[in-house]
Formats: C-alpha cells, sequence, structure tokens
C-alpha cells in the first residue's frame, strides 16, 4: 500500500508592528497546532513600544523572514526626517522617530540584512515570500485588487504560493495555478477585529490547506506600555478599535460633519460608512431619505421580522452605501456596491459583517436573493434570511425616492394575515413612488408571504416624516 502522504504545517505571520504581546499569543497558538516552522513577511516595527523584543523572538524561533515598507522606513529616518516634517502626520512621524530612537545596533543590522523576498521549497511547493507583492514592497494586495492584477503577478513570479502582508487584510486565493495567502496583521488587525490574526498553511502532498486564524491577547499589556513610552493615545486606540490611524482620524474629521438625524449607528463604524460614502460621491439626498425610509419601514414592521438592534444598524449601513457602484456608472451599480463593500479596508466590519451589508446593498434592485450567487451561498440559512428581510425593505425604500425628489414624507404601515399596507404621505405627485415601490415589494412579499399595498392617503407638509434618532410622533 503507498505511504502515506506527508504533510507539513507551516505558520504564515506578518505585520507585528512593535505588538510584543499579539506576537507572544500567536506563537503559543501555533506552537499548540503542530507548526514546523514559521514565515514572516515583514513590517517587524510599527506603533507598538517592543521593537528589540519582537526581532529578537522571531529570531529566536528561526522564522524565514523579509523585511516591510515600514521597517525600511525607519530604517532610513534619519535620511528622511526632515522631508517628513511636512507631509507624514504628527502621529506617524513620532511612530517613526520613536523606532528609529529606539532600536538597538543589533537590532538595526538585522533589519538592514533581511531580503524584501525569500523563495521557500516545501513539499513540492515553491513559494515566494514578499511583503506587499513580488513588485513592490508598497503594493497593497486584497480583495479590491483586480483579478488581472493577481494573474500579471502569478505569471511573472513562475512559483506556486506568493505569501504577503502590507495590506492587513486576511485572504486566499488561487490564480492561474499559483496560490495568493495573506495571513492578516499580527500587531495591528483592521476591519473592527482587534485580536491577532495569522495563518496555518498545511502543504501534503502537492496541495495547500489554509486556516486563517484570530487570536485574543492582553491588549491592556500594550496600552500600559505605549503610555509609558509617552506614545500618543491614538496608538491604544488603534489596538482597541482594530482600525488603522487613518480611519480613526477620518472618523474624528466626519464625526461633526455627520448629519445629527443619520448618528443612530454606532458612532465609529457609521463615521466610516459615511466616509467611505462621501469617497464614493454617492448623493446625500437620495441615500439619506431612502435610509430613512428604510429604518422607518423595519421599525413599523418589527412585530412581523422579529428583528434587533443588531440588524436595524446593518440595514442603515446597507442603505447608506447602495448606491455608491454609480462611482463607475449606471450598469450593473448594484454589484459594484457589493464589489466595493467587500474589499474597502476603511469598513470596520468582520468577514460577516461586511458580506451581510454588502448584500443587502447588492439586492437593493434586479435579481433578488438566490442560493447561487457568490456571498450570498456563503451565509448561514438565519444570515440568509436576515439579508432578504432587510433587502426586502430597502427595495421598497429605494422605490419611494425612485425620482430622487425626496417626495415621501412620511410612511405608516400596517401588517394584516394578507397583506403589508404602507399608507404614504407626500408633498407632491408620487405616482412613480408608489408604482416603484409596489414592483420593487417583490422579495418583501416571498419573505413574509403577503401582498404589500402601496398608497397615497394625503399630501403631508415638507420633513413630516421623523428623521432618525428622533421622537416618532
Amino acid at each position: 500500500m503507498p505511504g502515506k502522504k506527508k504533510t507539513k504545517r507551516i505558520a504564515l505571520l506578518s505585520d507585528v508592528h512593535g505588538n510584543l504581546p499579539a506576537l507572544e499569543a500567536v506563537l503559543d497558538d501555533a506552537a499548540n497546532n503542530g507548526v514546523e516552522e514559521l514565515w514572516y513577511c515583514g513590517d517587524f516595527l510599527g506603533y507598538a513600544p517592543f521593537p528589540n523584543e519582537v526581532v529578537q523572538k522571531l529570531r529566536e524561533v528561526k522564522a524565514v523572514s523579509v523585511s516591510g515598507n515600514y521597517d525600511l522606513k525607519v530604517l532610513a529616518f534619519r535620511q528622511k526626517q526632515e522631508s517628513w516634517k511636512g507631509k507624514k502626520t504628527p502621529e506617524k512621524y513620532v511612530a517613526f522617530q520613536w523606532n528609529h530612537e529606539h532600536l538597538s545596533e543589533e537590532t538595526k543590522a538585522y533589519l538592514e540584512s533581511l531580503p524584501q523576498q525569500a523563495q521557500v521549497q516545501v513539499n513540492g511547493f515553491t513559494a515566494l515570500l514578499v511583503h506587499g507583492s513580488p513588485d513592490s514592497v508598497d503594493e497593497h494586495l486584497g480583495s479590491s485588487t483586480p483579478e488581472a492584477r493577481f494573474e500579471e503577478l502569478a505569471a511573472a513570479s513562475k512559483v506556486d504560493l506568493i505569501a504577503c502582508g502590507h495590506s492587513h487584510e486576511a485572504f486566499v486565493k488561487k490564480v492561474k495555478g499559483t496560490w495568493f495567502v495573506n495571513s492578516g496583521s499580527v500587531g495591528r488587525p483592521e476591519g473592527g477585529d482587534a485580536r491577532a490574526a495569522y495563518a496555518l498553511l498545511d502543504f501534503t502532498g502537492g496541495e495547500l490547506t489554509v486556516d486563517q486564524r484570530r487570536v485574543a491577547y492582553d491588549v491592556d499589556r500594550v496600552v500600559r506600555a505605549i503610555r509609558a513610552a509617552g506614545l500618543p493615545d491614538s496608538f491604544a486606540d488603534v489596538l482597541r478599535q482594530g482600525r488603522s490611524i487613518d480611519q480613526l482620524q477620518e472618523a474624528d474629521r466626519l464625526r461633526e460633519k455627520t448629519p445629527k438625524d443619520m448618528r443612530t449607528a454606532a458612532p465609529s463604524v457609521l463615521d466610516a460608512v459615511v466616509a467611505f460614502a462621501r469617497d464614493c460621491n454617492y448623493e446625500p439626498e437620495h441615500t439619506h431619505q431612502v435610509t430613512e425610509l428604510a429604518l422607518a419601514i423595519f421599525d413599523q414592521l418589527q412585530g412581523l421580522h422579529g428583528m434587533g438592534s443588531q440588524e436595524r444598524l446593518w440595514l442603515q449601513y446597507g442603505a447608506l452605501l447602495h448606491d455608491i457602484g454609480w462611482i463607475e456608472g449606471q450598469q450593473g451599480h448594484h454589484k459594484t456596491s457589493l464589489r466595493l463593500i467587500m474589499g474597502e479596508p476603511s469598513l470596520p466590519f468582520d468577514r460577516r459583517e461586511r458580506q451581510i451589508v454588502g448584500l443587502i446593498a447588492r439586492y437593493h434592485r434586479k435579481a433578488i436573493p438566490n442560493d447561487r450567487h457568490q456571498y450570498f451561498n456563503r451565509l448561514s440559512p438565519e444570515d440568509q434570511h436576515r439579508v432578504r428581510v432587510l433587502a426586502g425593505i430597502l427595495r421598497v425604500a429605494d422605490g419611494l425616492d425612485c425620482t430622487h425628489t425626496n417626495v415621501i414624507r412620511r410612511v405608516t404601515c400596517k401588517v394584516s394575515s394578507r397583506e403589508i399596507r404602507m399608507v404614504c404621505e407626500a408633498n407632491g405627485s408620487a405616482d412613480s413612488e408608489i408604482s416603484a415601490a409596489e414592483e420593487k415589494a417583490d422579495l418583501l412579499e416571498s419573505v413574509f408571504n403577503r401582498h404589500c399595498v402601496v398608497k397615497v392617503l394625503v399630501k403631508g407638509p415638507p420633513n413630516a416624516i421623523p428623521r432618525v434618532g428622533e421622537p416618532k410622533t
């Protein structure tokens, strides 16, 4: 009988950024899972004050390592410091300066000796370790990277596996026979999940299996060290919230600019959602009108759908982002919205939440959810039901502002055993809105097995619809 194929398990790590407690937690988890070797894709240094300890620890475990863009910038600080004073934000400048001043000579020499790429052979695989991409230490690879770009890199590299970091986005792709694996960030995770990220790679007889992992660690220990080192408190916020410095700063800038009537969501998440919508040149009047109508319908149908505050937030996020696909044109913009949401690193969602919000936005028009649709078919039956309900509500709300004129001022819902009746107050002719809402009620009708009837009863004064976050009369 042929012998059993031997498996070699390797831990893939990247972007520790000076966070020793996170690294120690990951190494413990890797050891408990029978790891035989460690690969490290760079960025030893960063916003947590353990640069020498991180380098020493990875040297102790004999990790195969390459340098990262952050490491190279710290090493170049002396030559760049004057020009960076006017270009870098104060927080980023302080981080580079602090790391440069606190690196030991031994650590500097080691980092200077590291290559930017390393090729490794394992169980019939040729793997290439890089920080950004095979072309550039600064290139971000992630879910928003075009497929054609992955194909270019695969063809040029001629390896079986490209292991990368830099983007802090964990993903696995196979393109033209080449695997691309990013394990996420150990020490500065993003996406709203503060746990350290890494990956287990199992190589068995020419086959690869990837297990993306998240590990909790002592964040408070790092926070205390940040304060003891005299570093900015925002560095602690980065680790606690699982968000980047840029995302935190953008949230601060937008907090006062965000309309008060749109502040029912968790503030930091809402800031990121509205910021991304603005980056995509969204239409505020239409988007906010649709969002308010959708939330009003959700609240009045609560006895029917039985959902709570979390689902309401997902509906709000999906409504705010439903039309961002217009940035690439009207054709298929609902699908573009989904793709943009799935690939945008500034949105502080975990994978499940990102899919739910993206699908709510995607199904605001055209086809209704189908088990064959990408991302929808990956959700649990319970989450699929949530998407159907919330997207069904959004479709109707979008129909009620199909002319983008904010003519509908209030909607009142009544539910019976046979129908959902929506009575709308308007400040002008609303024939198009009523017709569009009834047409787009198909998903809501199928979910609840009730006919949806939309009528205009009276023409009310402008601004009669209760604003989000205000008492409903």
